[in-house]
């Protein structure tokens, strides 16, 4: 027989990791967050609404076209909980950063699979699909319509902390 505390406390789910690493001087957060509709993982992009009471949300990105918002909640840790388990639940408010060119950050939601070694100088996309970042040379099919670009500045063995997972960093195009 189980309980739910065990059951919570045995599951485990992996979801994206990250870290913002450009100064907090060029960051610009949505002022109060958003409210999340659904679950979503940090260091994925949303597009932005209201609800009936006013409140701005969050939704996960729905036109590779348009440009989004980038989801970069703080961890909060508890009972030893890797970074891997975070994930801003629906109804949850979530810290929600305009994507300025220029700004860096880490995640470990990439796709390489177009390019043989991840380099600096690449270019990147952000899949509403997968909700990953596709590296690629600049000839992926969807790079060019994409409204969310980005370059490679760091692979995976150029940084000297992980959060657990593999991570690339990014600077926003």
């Amino acid at each position: 027989m189980t309980t739910k505390a065990f059951k919570a406390l045995t599951e485990k789910d992996l979801h994206t990791v990250g870290n913002v690493t450009s100064s907090h001087d060029y960051l610009q957060d949505i002022p109060h967050g958003a409210i999340m509709t659904e679950d979503v993982d940090n260091f994925t992009l949303v597009e932005l609404g209201f609800n009936a009471d006013g409140e701005r949300t969050a939704t996960p990105l729905s036109d590779k076209t348009k440009k989004g918002y980038l989801v970069a909640s703080p961890e909060r840790r508890y009972l030893g909980e890797s970074l891997g388990e975070f994930y801003n639940g629906k109804g949850e408010r979530g810290r929600i950063l305009i994507q300025k060119e220029g700004i860096r950050f880490d995640a470990s939601n990439f796709d390489a699979k177009a390019v043989k070694d991840i380099k600096a100088g690449q270019v990147a996309h952000f899949d509403i699909d997968t909700k990953e970042f596709v590296i690629s040379d600049g000839t992926h099919a969807d790079f060019e319509t994409a409204g969310n670009k980005y370059t490679v500045v760091l692979s995976e063995n150029d940084i000297q902390y992980t959060l657990g997972q593999p991570t690339v960093r990014f600077e926003v195009q």
